[in-house]
């Protein structure tokens, strides 16, 4: 079950104010990192094979493939330099897609 943090919750609550949107959340898959798989959010609309989950004020959305990764998902608030947003965070594999030479990582 993917969680939301109170802060996330409040972030994404002011997003939503801010782009004046009431459509749902899609989380979904967007590759692989030093640290395993990456997801990221953005607006869409819900397909039939979506699951969907209410939280407080706005609905999360993702395809139901994505059930297993995404049980034990954290979804928290980061202060950035462009300002506050948003982070999915997953519980690794442990697979690394880069075979531990990613420079960038370190």
């Amino acid at each position: 079950m993917v969680t939301v943090t109170p802060n996330a919750t409040k972030t994404i609550k002011a997003i939503l104010t801010e782009e004046k949107k009431d459509e749902p959340i899609r989380i979904f898959f967007a590759g692989f990192s030093c640290s395993g798989p990456a997801y990221m959010m953005g607006f869409d609309k819900k397909k039939d094979s979506d699951v969907e989950l209410k939280v407080d004020g706005f609905t999360l959305i993702y395809e139901k493939g994505l059930e297993d990764e995404l049980k034990e998902a954290v979804i928290d608030s980061v202060d950035t330099p462009q300002g506050p947003g948003i982070i999915v965070k997953v519980k690794s594999s442990g697979a690394s897609s880069c075979g531990g030479s990613c420079s960038g990582c370190h």
